[in-house]
């Protein structure tokens, strides 16, 4: 995988690690880079303790920079989490990785995953129109956007700005972004999907699971080759669904032409200048990601030239068969496997942690739960036919009354007159069948109707003089009289 990335992959590496799940305990460090589809490219990979992250990087880091020939790193890029930092939102200083790559690497350009600043920048600024107010700052290309767009984003909190730039913004924004790389990308997603990829594996001892992830990356290799055999076009996939989005969005764009070389376009408020010659948009764009912008596009199209031959090298198939050339040989069952004197390699040692071991990961304040269905937490539910948000559409006061305005039937029937206490046997709720049924040429009446005449025919007897007569009375004879 090294002699791939070194001949045919962009200069571009997210580091990262995780933690391992089975009963070998440690910690799995990855280099992970992007092929000409923008997927990720598994560099290198290694099992460390869970200590002592300093010396851990500092080693991996050295052995990546004399395995890839990374040189002076001077066109170099390195990608890792925010949790590797030094931040001051809580005055935490968390070391490791990003002191090592400054004192192995020093002069590479080193970007922060912006996801990972989202999460513990809105612990404390909540809300989706937050959320996309950052993500806008952060594919910003040019520094005047990227104040213009930290402006709408004052506007939804006091001091909102202020927390937000204490992160270094050379290190997340787009606007900062050095271009020799050919790489836009602020996040390091790369890693994230490697790491979920091996999910499996982590469970398994430290040989199972390195024998797996190798037999994964093989078979990846095989099917990549065969993936891009379904191509269309001599340019990847993703780098076309990008051109032809910069091809309708320079449908819009205004251009005027100096006669000479140079091009002033103007693209909604803002005004830019394109140079053909040296491939140069002052939206810095084209610069970034190595794909013609709608302004170059524009250019481009007339002087009646063809804007796909402008897509850089690092996006055609051919560098993308090349950097899958590099085949991972198979390995005979480890039972199959010759001894060896040298001595026994043993588990990194393990830090037991105070209290119960987690399972499952921590969830960042609003991620969202994979379930089969999307959660409404947050949203306000209204009637669907008076838009009132103090009930639904079961028990809304004007669906019965449109519909007997409409003459239409009504599926459930609602009593509006007085509450009546259930302990009055005698009185009438006034309901009656809504059709006139008869039966044996007398009205239908219901059970309730029945139990209130029997109840009145009792009250009639009482009324009457004479009482009640018992049984007694009845066959004329004289009641007994009870003897102590």
């Amino acid at each position: 995988m090294k002699h791939g990335f070194m001949e045919d992959c962009r200069r571009c590496i997210g580091l990262d690690g995780c933690f391992l799940k089975g009963v070998c305990k440690g910690q799995l460090l990855a280099a992970v880079a992007k092929d000409v589809n923008n997927e990720m490219f598994p560099i290198a990979w290694v099992v460390v303790g869970t200590g002592k992250k300093k010396q851990t990087w500092n080693w991996f880091l050295r052995l990546l920079q004399t395995d890839l020939n990374l040189g002076d790193d001077r066109e170099l890029t390195m990608i890792s989490d925010m949790q590797k930092f030094k931040y001051y939102c809580f005055s935490v200083f968390m070391p490791g990785l990003c002191s090592a790559v400054e004192e192995i690497l020093p002069e590479c350009e080193h970007r922060m995953c912006a996801r990972h600043i989202l999460a513990n920048w809105a612990i404390k600024w909540r809300g989706i129109e937050r959320r996309k107010r950052f993500w806008s700052v952060v594919r910003s290309t040019f520094e005047s956007e990227m104040k213009r767009k930290l402006d709408d984003l004052d506007k939804l909190g006091h001091n909102i700005c202020e927390n937000l730039v204490k992160y270094n913004k050379e290190r997340w924004c787009e606007a900062f972004f050095q271009t020799f790389s050919k790489c836009d990308s602020g996040d390091n997603n790369m890693c994230e999907s490697f790491n979920a990829w091996i999910l499996g594996p982590r469970h398994k001892t430290i040989i199972s699971m390195l024998e797996e992830i190798r037999v994964k990356v093989m078979i990846r290799v095989a099917k990549m080759r065969e993936f891009a055999e379904t191509w269309q076009d001599g340019v990847s996939p993703m780098a076309m669904i990008v051109f032809n989005t910069n091809v309708k969005r320079s449908m819009r764009v205004e251009f005027m032409f100096n006669g000479d070389t140079g091009f002033e376009l103007k693209d909604g408020p803002c005004k830019f200048i394109v140079d053909l010659r040296t491939g140069y948009c002052s939206c810095k764009s084209w610069e970034l990601k190595g794909i013609p912008c709608p302004h170059a596009v524009t250019t481009i199209y007339f002087k009646r030239l063809d804007p796909s031959e402008h897509i850089v090298h690092w996006y055609r198939k051919e560098t993308y068969m090349k950097a899958y050339s590099h085949f991972i040989q198979p390995v005979p069952n480890m039972i199959m496997w010759p001894e060896s004197s040298n001595p026994k390699v043993l588990s990194p040692p393990v830090q037991n942690m105070p209290g119960r071991p987690r399972k499952n990961r921590r969830k960042e304040v609003g991620e969202i739960k994979r379930v089969e269905k999307l959660s409404k937490k947050g949203i306000t539910m209204t009637c669907s036919i008076c838009k009132a948000s103090t009930h639904n559409m079961r028990s809304c006061p004007t669906r019965l009354t449109s519909n007997q305005e409409h003459g239409l039937p009504t599926t459930k029937k609602v009593y509006t007159g007085p509450l009546i206490d259930s302990t009055h046997v005698t009185g009438d709720i006034g309901y009656k069948p809504s059709k006139d049924l008869k039966w044996k040429g007398k009205e239908v009446v219901t059970q309730r109707q029945l139990q209130v005449q029997a109840a009145m025919a009792r009250i009639k007897t009482r009324s009457q003089p004479g009482g009640i007569q018992t049984r007694s009375k009845v066959m004329g004879k004289s009641p007994s009289k009870k003897t102590t």
